[in-house]
């Protein structure tokens, strides 16, 4: 993979980038980096220019002190323009698909197709929105980074595939790479976790007006896939997928019954 050079462009945001073809932007989750991308990139990479964002203050991105979804997509959007100045496809997993949604808000000219995996517009229940975790379990979390963050990360990787039928293989995948670019920004995972109790996107998505594919996992406790038909709902031109089996990481569990659905989707046009 190629790399950004970070050292002289000081604002710009971790990438590594593969493959020939239309470009792809890849955003990550909460507390993980995009490496955990890798197995999808193997298998999309003859097809597609593949770019692995690392968020602000996670992998080996720097933080800059962000802590709104405006300053977060701001410097997405810096990265992205360094990157390629044609229209690309951008896919978003849970925490990177709440930003991708923002990011599909203020650059819709720019974005061909969309897909959401394991996110939400809102992750919290609300009135009218039952579906979204317990806002207790997010607060614990936020306590819980205060008194010891790794094992706090590793709390919410256990969530993660919790119910899956592969779990005990999906969290040794997660456990295994959680760290392999260096430890999180403290301050950074405090904000994104902030962003998943705060944000509430749902008054504002209907102006997404591109295709959207929004994919779940069967069992995922995060995002249930229950919310996603309340989501496609609430967006002009949205498909549901839900991954048998699945849970809140399905394109580490699931890589080959994802993928043939993204290339579908992305070349359907």
């Amino acid at each position: 993979m190629s790399r950004v050079n970070i050292a002289t462009t000081e604002q710009l945001l971790h990438v590594e980038s593969c493959g020939e073809g239309i470009d792809v932007v890849l955003l990550h989750g909460w507390g993980m980096h995009g490496g955990y991308w890798q197995g999808m990139v193997d298998e999309l990479k003859h097809r597609y220019r593949l770019h692995c964002i690392d968020l602000p203050g996670h992998g080996m991105s720097s933080y800059k002190g962000e802590n709104t979804l405006e300053d977060f997509v701001h410097r997405i959007r810096q990265t992205i323009a360094h990157i390629t100045d044609r229209p690309f496809y951008l896919i978003g997993w849970s925490l990177g698909g709440l930003l991708s949604q923002a990011l599909a808000l203020s650059a819709s000219d720019q974005i061909k197709r969309l897909i959401l995996i394991a996110s939400s517009p809102c992750f919290v229940q609300r009135d009218g929105w039952q579906t979204g975790m317990a806002e207790a379990v997010l607060n614990g979390f936020a306590d819980d980074l205060l008194q010891d963050y790794k094992l706090t990360l590793k709390r919410f990787l256990a969530l993660q595939v919790r119910g899956s039928e592969k779990v005990q293989l999906g969290l040794r995948e997660l456990k295994a790479q959680l760290f392999s670019r260096g430890e999180p920004d403290s301050q950074a995972l405090s904000t994104g976790l902030s962003l998943l109790q705060q944000v509430d996107l749902r008054d504002a998505i209907f102006a997404i007006d591109m295709p959207v594919m929004l994919i779940g996992g069967e069992y995922d406790t995060l995002v249930p896939q229950t919310a996603l038909p309340e989501m496609a709902a609430l967006l002009p031109q949205a498909t549901v997928h839900i991954i048998k089996g699945g849970s809140h990481a399905p394109f580490l569990s699931h890589p080959h019954e994802l993928t043939p659905l993204i290339q579908v989707f992305f070349e359907d046009e």
